[in-house]
């Protein structure tokens, strides 16, 4: 083998390596999901990030999972479905329907929301937000002078 095969056959090596290491690159550049956020969404509100407050009783909102891959852009690949529970076990602040994320105001306080979901790759993400409902106090009527009455001393 001549020094010029030798070289020929060392630049093809470097090559395939390359190509190689190139793939591994993209794979690991493929979109991933890397974390979750909860967003809330009512009849009054948009579609926001938590946390949020509440601030009638009856007022609701529904949460949902927002995912997101390793790059910090909306994940636009399947998402597992996750667990939705609520500190305030008792509805003591807000009632909450894990089933449809409906959250709904019953006093003031703060209710944590927390969503948890195992991705493909078997990574655990979870994302807690609160829920504070803070329902203004109203206080009575000043007093009015509605009648007068005559002593005589």
């Amino acid at each position: 083998m001549s020094h010029n095969d030798r070289i020929d056959e060392e630049i093809l090596e470097t090559e395939q390596e390359i190509l190689r290491t190139e793939r591994k690159i993209l794979h690991n550049q493929q979109p991933r999901l890397s974390t979750i956020k909860i967003a809330f969404q009512g009849e009054t509100m948009a579609a926001t990030a938590g946390p949020i407050t509440l601030t009638k009783v009856g007022q609701t909102a529904t949460a949902s999972v927002l995912g997101f891959d390793q790059f910090g852009a909306p994940f636009t690949g399947t998402m597992p479905a996750a667990t939705l529970s609520a500190s305030d076990i008792d509805g003591a602040i807000a009632t909450f329907d894990p089933k449809t994320g409906l959250v709904t105001a019953v006093a003031n306080g703060v209710d944590n929301i927390t969503a948890v979901l195992t991705t493909a790759e078997g990574l655990s993400l979870t994302d807690t937000e609160a829920v504070t409902v803070a329902i203004p106090v109203v206080p009575p009527p000043a007093p009015v002078l509605s009648s007068i009455k005559v002593a005589f001393a």
